[in-house]
């Protein structure tokens, strides 16, 4: 018999107890879907994908033919605005390039867009870098994004 202001189960769990276990996984689930997305392997273009999926279809991909977009580009938005009569080393972003409309997106193997810049150098000499999920080009550098 329960008297009043009495407790009727002390060995169980309580619900304080309940809902901090269920907040801890919650956290747990969401830091694991950031590191997912981070990684490439869970976005918004249809879900995970195998790391066999990848390298497959890398293989057969032709990152040149993307870097070589982006040169052509660059060139064009260098004769344009700058008339090449500069005589400084530029550095523009493939987003500037989309913004200015001489650059559509690129996009990898798996349909996922690159990132990437082009360095613009005083004898009109233009390399360019791109990132993509599985793909860097050599030298490529984050502060130039």
């Amino acid at each position: 018999m329960l008297i009043r202001g009495e407790v009727m189960n002390k060995n169980g769990w309580g619900l304080r107890a309940e809902l901090a276990f269920l907040l801890l996984f919650l956290v747990c689930l969401l830091i694991a879907t950031i590191g997912l997305h981070l990684m490439g392997l869970l976005g918004g273009d249809g879900g995970v994908y195998r790391n066999d999926d990848y390298i497959e279809n890398n293989i057969n991909f032709d990152y040149n033919s993307l870097e070589k977009k982006v040169t052509d580009a660059a060139n064009q938005y260098y004769n344009v605005v700058y008339n090449s009569k500069t005589n400084d080393t530029l550095i523009v972003s493939t987003d500037t390039l989309k913004q200015y409309g001489y650059l559509t997106s690129i996009k990898d193997s798996i349909g996922r867009e690159c990132k990437g810049y082009s360095i613009i150098m005083r004898t009109n000499n233009i390399v360019s870098y791109i990132k993509c999920t599985m793909y860097k080009t050599a030298g490529y550098s984050d502060e130039y994004e």
